[in-house]
C-alpha cells in the first residue's frame, strides 16, 4: 500500500505540472500538506493527506482548463 501511495503522489506531482503548476507551486502545496518539503520517507498518514491535497489541486486545475479552453 505504501508503494502504490508514493507512486500515486508521483503521477499527481506530474499531473500537476502538466497542468501548468510549477516545482515551487507543488513544493508549497506538500508543505501545505504535511508541514515540511516531502523529501526523504513520509508516514502513511502523511501520504494519504499529501494524496487528498493534491488530488484538490489536481481538481481545480483540471476545472480550470475545461472552463477556460473553450
Amino acid at each position: 500500500e505504501e508503494d502504490s501511495m508514493e507512486e500515486r503522489i508521483v503521477e499527481l506531482k506530474k499531473s500537476l505540472a502538466f497542468l501548468g503548476y510549477d516545482g515551487f507551486q507543488i513544493r508549497l502545496m506538500v508543505r501545505d500538506a504535511i508541514g515540511r518539503d516531502g523529501s526523504g520517507r513520509i508516514n502513511l498518514n502523511q501520504s494519504a493527506k499529501l494524496v487528498r491535497h493534491l488530488e484538490k489541486y489536481e481538481k481545480l486545475g483540471r476545472n480550470y482548463l475545461r472552463t477556460y479552453s473553450k
